[in-house]
């Protein structure tokens, strides 16, 4: 009885730790620490994750907001659909930094194209959140 007991504890604790590492969110402080390496690239990387997990909920209630058959509700599909288009742009910025090269070393490299698309979700944000704001001015 014991055996089971102490395995079920370790399965319960096991469980815990995993579900709350899925769930867990970038702390934003990790900006205040950039130092160009690939703590860098994951800092980024982490936020822009959880920008793009907001974006979505964001994206659903203004959705809710616009009504069936509107034309901004394809309006802002393709608005949706360009920002995720543009992620692919990022490549120029880290391959300017590597002389162009499309294979380098990977120092610092991911961390630029990390942060160009935290910026695309970041500026996402704040324009989905602006409409957001104005859709339901009353």
């Amino acid at each position: 009885m014991m055996h089971l007991t102490s395995r079920y504890l370790i399965s319960l604790a096991s469980f815990i730790v995993l579900t709350s590492m899925a769930v867990a969110k970038t702390n934003p402080a990790c900006l205040k620490h950039l130092g160009g390496g690939y703590g860098d690239a994951e800092c980024y990387h982490g936020l822009s994750a959880d920008i793009t997990a907001d974006n979505d909920k964001l994206y659903r209630n203004l959705r809710a907001t616009i009504p069936l058959g509107n034309a901004h509700q394809k309006l802002l599909n393709d608005y949706m659909a360009s920002q995720n288009d543009a992620i692919k742009y990022c490549e120029l910025q880290r391959n300017a930094g590597a002389q162009w090269k499309a294979e380098h070393d990977g120092s610092m490299f991911p961390a630029l194209y990390e942060q160009c698309v935290y910026n695309i979700r970041k500026t996402q944000s704040t324009f989905l959140q602006d409409l957001l704001k104005m859709a339901n001015w009353k």
